[in-house]
C-alpha cells in the first residue's frame, strides 16, 4: 500500500528542508566568521567562508521567491515600509500553494 501524500503536507516538507538547508548553512558562515575572526589570514577558512555564503545566498533567494522574505527588508525604490503587506505565516493564503 502506497502512502499518499497530499499537496499541503508535501509542500510543508519542502518548505521545512528548505529552512534546515538555510539554517545549516547559516550555522556554518557563522562559524568560519569566528574563526575568521582569529585567524583572518587563514585562505582555507575565506575560501569555505564565499563558498557557504553563495550557498546560504542560493537558498535564501529560492525559499523567498517560493515563500515570502525571511527578514523584514525594504525593497530599492520603496516609498513605504511593506513588511506586514502579505500573508502572515498563521494566515491560510500563505499556506496555501
Amino acid at each position: 500500500m502506497m502512502n499518499k501524500i497530499n499537496k499541503p503536507e508535501r509542500a510543508d516538507r519542502n518548505r521545512a528542508m528548505l529552512l534546515n538547508k538555510i539554517s545549516k548553512a547559516g550555522f556554518m558562515l557563522g562559524d568560519l566568521h569566528l574563526y575568521l575572526d582569529t585567524h583572518p589570514m587563514c585562505m582555507n577558512a575565506l575560501k569555505h567562508y564565499r563558498y557557504y555564503q553563495k550557498i546560504y545566498n542560493d537558498l535564501k533567494n529560492e525559499y523567498e521567491s517560493k515563500y515570502g522574505p525571511l527578514t523584514p527588508k525594504l525593497p530599492e525604490g520603496a516609498v513605504r515600509w511593506n513588511w506586514t503587506d502579505g500573508p502572515w505565516p498563521w494566515e491560510n493564503e500563505a499556506n496555501e500553494i
